[in-house]
């Protein structure tokens, strides 16, 4: 799993989108990308407290204290890496399924729905992905065009590894454990192990649409 931050909707594209649907892309993006961040740092600290929990299995001498402050350790770095992933996914979900609804009417000529028109949540978005994140192919005056087939083949390729994480890895979890971090309470969680590649994901696909939109949508050429 790579988590990593993206690029936002750049000033010099998507010239033609409306003020509203930038401001709106931007927001989503940089929500996104903090929400990303606070996963990954979530991840390091989980990695760090089964370090320790390591050392103590293998014989490092840990008295009563230590070994209470690192179990208690272990459930907080648990809960807040389940939330985190809960908070990514959740902004990611309004992202992917803004970016869709833009994208479709930007591949077909139309103007873009302004924001708050729509929103799901990841619930929602597991159990009727092709609904809310309809195949999007772009086309251009040239049919040949490599920077068609260039976004349309990068787009293809994140939406059907997202599409593979919900059909093959996420079949028979509950599909409403990535909607509210109030679920996740240490202890008393269900025992429930959230797929952190889902969230990542979704961030990486709506912001691949992202990019295409705007490429398709308007760009200042220097000179």
């Amino acid at each position: 799993m790579v988590l990593t931050t993206h690029q936002l909707l750049q000033p010099e594209m998507g010239l033609r989108l409306p003020l509203d649907v930038r401001a709106a892309l931007l927001e989503m993006g940089t929500a996104c990308n903090q929400a990303a961040v606070h996963l990954h740092q979530a991840l390091t600290f989980t990695l760090q407290v089964e370090c320790a929990l390591e050392a103590q299995r293998t014989g490092c001498q840990a008295g009563a204290l230590l070994q209470q402050v690192t179990d208690d350790l272990r459930r907080l770095a648990d809960q807040n890496f389940e939330q985190a992933i809960i908070v990514l996914a959740k902004a990611g979900t309004v992202y992917a399924g803004y970016a869709s609804q833009v994208a479709v009417a930007v591949a077909a000529g139309e103007p873009p729905p302004l924001p708050g028109s729509q929103r799901i949540a990841p619930s929602d978005l597991i159990t009727a992905a092709g609904l809310y994140l309809p195949d999007v192919r772009f086309s251009d005056d040239d049919p040949e065009s490599r920077v068609v087939a260039e976004q349309n083949e990068m787009i293809s390729e994140a939406r059907q590894h997202l599409l593979n994480l919900i059909t093959h890895q996420m079949q028979g979890a509950p599909s409403d454990a990535y909607d509210d971090i109030a679920t996740v309470v240490a202890g008393n969680d269900g025992g429930e192990n959230r797929l952190a590649e889902f969230p990542a994901a979704l961030h990486t696909y709506a912001s691949v649409l992202v990019w295409a939109l705007s490429v398709f949508s308007g760009v200042k050429h220097d000179g």
